[in-house]
């Protein structure tokens, strides 16, 4: 399988839709609801928080989105070579890790906001060497704020999205300011609507409400590491990666790993806080569906990217099983 995906044949986009709907399937068929409360809430998605039918269009959405976004992750991956000679193994990782924990699988404000605020990742990647890039630097100003206005808690984000900035490219003031002034836009318009249109108050009480909320009761507990153990597993190696590779980058593939790299501890140190869901391992699934990749393509050793690949697909049916057994218990 690794030396098909490793070719770039679009029949592997097939393959890979397979693989995630095996990975959804259980979320489609038995649990089209969420299992707890410790997901963020968000004024402008409350037509999400509906206990109904539609939530099985929501599923349905939402895996359309996950693997359109997997889709772009290999072309944008061919056209900016983040990892040389990826082809489709970016797209592939991203569609075994959103397997990984069954309660992520929908529509909800950490899924959008990951996906914008990895599309101003992405955005910035192509800003590489260049001193100013005014319009790209409003788009990424664009995409974050609309992260932020689905996931409000992903304002924390910030300061790693303009140490990526830093990493990719020269620090221009310019850069900065035009990136400020087009979140704040953004931040400013959608206020603007729902003063218009909407409730203000209730605005507000749900940014009140989201900014002082602790998730604690639902996060700290064993069942959590088992369940996220593909997440841990990635994380591992990914970072693993850094001692174990010995191979001669290009300088902007250096720097796009650097980044991945720093993207992936910082968000997982924002979700080993009590600030984050455990939906936010959305965050998590960007950076390491590339580096992951890295490692493939990268090391010199079959053994090592079996390790690796057969490594993580096991994690998942693991985790699979242990997560059907346990909300097959509650249900």
């Amino acid at each position: 399988m690794l030396r098909l995906l490793k070719s770039n044949n679009p029949a592997n986009y097939l393959l890979i839709f397979i693989i995630m709907a095996a990975l959804w399937a259980y979320k489609f068929i038995a649990m089209p609801t969420a299992v707890d409360g410790g997901g963020m809430q968000s004024y402008f998605f409350r037509f999400l928080y509906e206990a109904s039918l539609y939530q099985y269009i929501y599923t349905a959405f939402a895996f359309a989105l996950a693997f359109a976004f997997a889709c772009y992750a290999s072309k944008i991956n061919f056209h900016y070579q983040i990892v040389e000679s990826g082809y489709q193994l970016p797209s592939l990782f991203f569609a075994l890790l959103t397997g990984s924990i069954i309660n992520a699988q929908r529509c909800i404000p950490e899924m959008v906001g990951t996906l914008f605020f990895a599309l101003a990742v992405l955005r910035i990647f192509g800003m590489y060497n260049k001193h100013e890039d005014l319009p790209r630097s409003l788009d990424v100003g664009l995409l974050f704020g609309l992260s932020i206005i689905f996931a409000y808690k992903y304002v924390l984000l910030l300061p790693a999205l303009i140490v990526v900035v830093a990493i990719v490219k020269p620090l221009s003031w310019r850069d900065l300011v035009s990136m400020f002034v087009s979140l704040l836009f953004v931040v400013g318009v959608a206020f603007c609507m729902v003063w218009l249109y909407g409730d203000w108050e209730e605005l507000l009480s749900s940014v009140k409400s989201e900014a002082l909320k602790l998730v604690i009761g639902e996060k700290y507990n064993y069942l959590n590491y088992l369940f996220g153990l593909p997440v841990l597993f990635a994380v591992l190696v990914s970072l693993l990666s850094v001692f174990v590779l010995k191979v001669f980058r290009k300088t902007a593939e250096m720097k796009y790993y650097h980044s991945l790299l720093f993207l992936t501890a910082y968000s997982g140190i924002f979700m080993l806080s009590p600030f984050s869901s455990n939906e936010s391992v959305w965050l998590m699934y960007f950076p390491l569906c590339y580096l992951l990749s890295n490692i493939i393509v990268n090391s010199r050793r079959i053994a090592i990217q079996r390790l690796v690949f057969y490594g993580l697909l096991i994690c998942i049916v693991v985790s699979q099983i242990l997560q059907v057994m346990y909300f097959d218990m509650i249900f």
